[in-house]
């Protein structure tokens, strides 16, 4: 790749997505996929958090009208090549990657496994502990990777979230150094 450019051969990167154009080319690593059930906003998804090469993440979103045609082909960690999708702004109450748009799947996006790229494995987005403390408010509208080890951790506890029950518990973490 040549210092500055925003493409690898034909692919974009996930960094530079926008809403400038509607003919986006990437190469991407499913880190995570995962259905979301219908709720008040909306209906049932299947979503995926992405990586490129170098390791910028993005989200999708695949709508039910389109989940039964792309459900088969979606497994974890393996690597596709996606062109033809919405580019729209990130507005997930809870974001799942710090970029500001996120990609929605419509009916003509190309999805096809990629057998013949590689690209590195970046499951895990680690976070500095420091970072956590250095940061005057925390923002719980953003997830994180992060290793602590547990201190304490409070009982099992049934809570009703948007219609559903989740069971929680809470951890207290501190820095394993």
């Amino acid at each position: 790749m040549v210092a500055g450019s925003s493409t690898t051969g034909m692919w974009s990167l996930v960094k530079d997505i926008d809403h400038t154009k509607y003919t986006w080319a990437i190469q991407v690593r499913v880190v995570r996929a995962y259905e979301v059930p219908p709720h008040s906003k909306g209906g049932e998804t299947l979503e995926m958090i992405l990586h490129d090469g170098e390791g910028d993440r993005i989200h999708a979103i695949i709508k039910r009208p389109q989940i039964a045609m792309y459900r088969p082909m979606i497994t974890e960690n393996k690597i596709y090549a996606i062109r033809n999708f919405l580019v729209l702004d990130n507005y997930q109450t809870v974001k799942t990657t710090s970029h500001p748009y996120l990609i929605q799947f419509i009916s003509k996006t190309q999805f096809r496994e990629d057998t013949r790229t590689e690209l590195p494995m970046m499951v895990y987005d680690f976070q500095p502990f420091d970072m956590l403390h250095a940061q005057m408010v925390i923002n719980d509208k953003s997830l994180i990777d992060i290793i602590g080890k547990v201190l304490s951790k409070s009982l099992i506890q049934t809570h009703i979230i948007n219609g559903s029950t989740d069971r929680l518990m809470e951890l207290t973490l501190t820095d394993p150094k």
